[in-house]
């Protein structure tokens, strides 16, 4: 009988267990959720800086010739391409968390 007792108990234990390890992984996740979410709101910036670069390109074309008004054009440029891949990225990130909201 005792034999019995003990497989319960240690049934049981490894079930609390195996709760307790998915409330703890859960929770874990959720404050990942939250740091992401708050991150990429703060950190959102791709149209101001691609406007402001855009204004400082024309600047360029306007005040500088030859090889330095062409070097930083295509740095400009770069940047500004750049800038539309993050926004991208930064897209199917807030897509990605806001369908794992839904999730718990």
């Amino acid at each position: 009988m005792s034999s019995i007792s003990d497989w319960w108990k240690d049934y049981l234990e490894t079930n609390a267990q195996k709760e307790a390890l998915k409330k703890q992984m859960k929770q874990n996740l959720q404050e990942n959720v939250d740091y992401i979410k708050l991150s990429l709101e703060h950190s959102y910036a791709v149209w101001s800086l691609s406007q402001k670069h855009q204004n400082i390109l024309t600047k360029i074309n306007q005040y500088f010739d030859g090889k330095a008004s062409h070097a930083l054009t295509n740095r400009f440029i770069e940047n500004i391409i750049q800038l539309n891949e993050m926004d991208q990225v930064y897209k199917e990130n807030y897509e990605n968390v806001k369908l794992k909201r839904g999730f718990w």
